[in-house]
């Protein structure tokens, strides 16, 4: 394989290597590229190190919740040497550590690269003196980048805006793609009961607590209806959710959390609506999974969300950190009748197939690396 055939991709997690980009991956490894994959090992690593093409290298010091310069400096100097030895063509870099410190390496290696900025999270909310940092670091590594890409214009408009980024360097990417053979659009069925699944990590940045007031405030209104939780404890994230509330949610019938799984499909099947109160998304895989299968949105109206979700047409928009208001636009999907709700589930659907389509994703990145590629 020659060597301006090869590709690294470079991420926090093994986990988000398998959930958003091994079909692409897979595709760009078809089409006779060698691809490199950087990330920390995890349980989802052996899902496809072993792929042939595939070169996977366990990065020892990509520790994303630390704050520690001397873990940040030791990661630089590992990717470094890593790009020296590898020397790919073309590098993609994911989350913030990748983007800073990837980005650094790649650029003292010589070889171009792209920062995916796939949300901006809770290092980004607030104006304390990490937010500061982060920004900071932001404006000088980006620089540094072949292009940056965003998964909503929310997000391209505030790098912009704060000069962390030329906007010519900018590039609107739609979303990590959907499978919608995968999803299919599961047969609506009208149920006495409505059920609203929420599916995210179980943080408060993902409006759990909203949700969970929503729930008791349907409850209190005598509405049928089942809320549920569907999503993995992050213990180490400083916003996360404390296992002992969960319970307590649980025990008094507020909402069910159904655990944790790697295959989504059978729970929103059986939900009618998904729900995802978050203060600030990417591009939420969760809410084009949901509208795959023709199931309503309710979503905050806030970056990333009001991409996806047409107020009134395939879902509703809720104020950001707002229980009541949440709980409004839950009870307006409740009283919606059958075929309304069945026509907010294909209005869904369709817009998946128009603009966020695994197909077109790949097609976007293959068309990107040619347009690179003859830049050199």
């Amino acid at each position: 394989m020659a060597v301006n055939q090869s590709i690294a991709f470079v991420a926090n997690t093994s986990w988000s290597i398998y959930k958003f980009r091994l079909y692409l991956i897979e595709r760009l490894l078809r089409q006779g590229f060698a691809i490199y994959v950087l990330a920390p090992r995890d349980p989802y690593t052996e899902k496809f190190e072993h792929l042939i093409g595939l070169t996977y290298i366990e990065l020892t010091h990509f520790h994303g919740k630390s704050i520690s310069p001397l873990e940040d400096y030791l990661l630089y100097r590992e990717l470094l040497s890593h790009y020296r030895t590898l020397k790919p063509r073309l590098i993609f870099h994911y989350t913030v550590k990748a983007n800073l410190y990837g980005t650094r390496a790649a650029a003292r290696a010589g070889i171009p690269s792209i920062s995916v900025i796939t949300g901006l999270g809770y290092t980004f909310s607030g104006e304390g003196w990490l937010q500061h940092a982060v920004r900071t670091a932001y404006r000088r590594q980006l620089q540094k980048s072949s292009e940056v890409w965003f998964l909503n214009s929310d997000d391209r408009e505030f790098f912009i805006t704060r000069g962390l980024v030329r906007p010519e360097k900018t590039f609107l990417l739609p979303g990590e793609g959907v499978d919608a053979a995968y999803f299919y659009p599961a047969p609506y069925q009208q149920r006495t009961e409505i059920t609203f699944l929420l599916i995210g990590r179980l943080i408060r940045h993902k409006g759990i607590y909203e949700f969970v007031a929503a729930a008791r405030s349907l409850q209190k209104q005598g509405l049928a209806v089942r809320c549920q939780l569907l999503g993995f404890f992050d213990d180490n994230n400083p916003v996360a959710i404390p296992r002992k509330e969960i319970e307590e949610w649980t025990a008094r019938n507020l909402v069910t959390w159904l655990g944790h799984t790697d295959d989504v499909r059978p729970f929103i099947e059986q939900a009618d609506c998904v729900v995802l109160p978050s203060y600030r998304e990417g591009m939420p895989l969760s809410l084009l999974e949901g509208a795959s299968m023709c199931k309503a949105l309710i979503a905050t109206d806030t970056a990333g969300c009001r991409a996806i979700v047409e107020e009134g047409v395939n879902g509703y928009l809720c104020r950001e950190k707002d229980g009541a208001d949440l709980a409004q636009k839950m009870v307006a999907y409740y009283h919606l009748p059958p075929m309304a709700k069945r026509q907010m589930g294909i209005e869904g659907r369709n817009q998946v197939l128009q603009h966020y389509t695994r197909e077109r994703v790949v097609a976007i990145y293959l068309e990107k690396i040619s347009i690179l590629r003859g830049h050199e």
